[in-house]
């Protein structure tokens, strides 16, 4: 069953389209509650044929959503976050990376208002399979958890039916 919140999802690099394709074609939300913008060429691609929500820009699209999921490789997530971080105040920041050292501490020093955060760090198994694990602030709200993780972990389970 899909979850009924609004997302939006921001950035670049090899993930974030696999990302919107993945909650697309998995449905975790209904596609009319899935925001990008008309900027992110790579995102509108992977949401072809899909009736989504297209924005101006990320900050519309942030502006719109509860969670937003910033996708993006280590040395541009800086970049992402600098990007919303003045308006990202009442919304659940879902960092979405493969490296252990984009956590709570490094968000929190790059986002200044007051917002809730869940570090999503992506892995490989001894098999080469992709998962996800979680580091979720104090302040993030208890319902929403679970729709962030299903969001990230259909993507990690799309790409590894893929092989």
């Amino acid at each position: 069953m899909p979850q009924n919140v609004m997302v939006s999802v921001i950035g670049e690099g090899e993930y974030m389209p696999k990302m919107v394709r993945a909650i697309l074609s998995r449905e975790v939300i209904p596609s009319r509650n899935l925001f990008i913008s008309a900027k992110n060429k790579a995102a509108c691609q992977a949401a072809e044929g899909y009736s989504i929500s297209i924005c101006e820009d990320d900050l519309s699209a942030l502006i719109k959503c509860e969670i937003a999921l910033v996708v993006a490789p280590r040395r541009e997530m800086s970049t992402e976050l600098a990007r919303i971080s003045g308006s990202a105040q009442k919304r659940v920041i879902v960092t979405v990376c493969d490296s252990e050292q984009i956590n709570l501490a490094f968000i929190e020093e790059r986002i200044t208002t007051a917002t809730e955060f869940i570090a999503a760090v992506l892995h490989r198994d001894e098999n080469g399979k992709l998962y996800a694990t979680y580091e979720i602030s104090q302040k993030a709200r208890l319902f929403l958890h679970q729709p962030c993780r299903d969001l990230v972990d259909a993507m990690c389970a799309m790409i590894n039916e893929e092989g």
